[in-house]
């Protein structure tokens, strides 16, 4: 679990549960000392180096967990696979980081919009077509009503 500012109810399930002392949760090296002591009492808890985003401007404050060095992490613990069910910006922050290697979007025949609806990437994303994240190998499935979309990072 990616949690740069370790703000993780302690109180979830994620740390309180039977398996919890097989979680690892990745804080921010800005994260609160207290709040890390605390749930390194419950889970297993990595303090990663935080990347100077080109974005924090748009978003003071906003710690922002170095991914290559979690990356680096997970590979000297033998992961070779990853699977990032995130929200919108550590999606935007693969992806802007060029770490994504392939997407799953799931489209259901329900539109929910709005402003502060949640998004799939959200990020600053990009200022014109050109810089636009290309797919490739795209395949289409139906799923009773629903779309399935998988597809390549180029």
């Amino acid at each position: 679990m990616l949690d740069a500012r370790a703000r993780t109810p302690l109180g979830s399930k994620l740390v309180s549960d039977d398996f919890a002392a097989l979680t690892t949760i990745v804080v921010g090296e800005s994260a609160s000392k207290k709040r890390v002591d605390v749930l390194a009492r419950q889970v297993i808890v990595w303090v990663a180096p935080e990347k100077k985003s080109k974005h924090a401007n748009s978003n003071p404050g906003r710690a922002e967990i170095d991914l290559r060095w979690f990356l680096k992490q997970l590979g000297s613990e033998d992961v070779t696979h990853l699977l990032v069910e995130g929200g919108g910006e550590i999606n935007a922050s693969f992806l802007r980081q060029g770490l994504a290697h392939r997407i799953v979007f799931f489209y259901a025949p329900k539109i929910i919009g709005g402003r502060e609806a949640r998004k799939a990437v959200a990020g600053n994303g990009v200022k014109n077509m050109n810089n636009a994240i290309r797919l490739r190998e795209v395949e289409w499935r139906k799923l009773g009503a629903d779309l399935l979309l998988t597809a390549r990072v180029s």
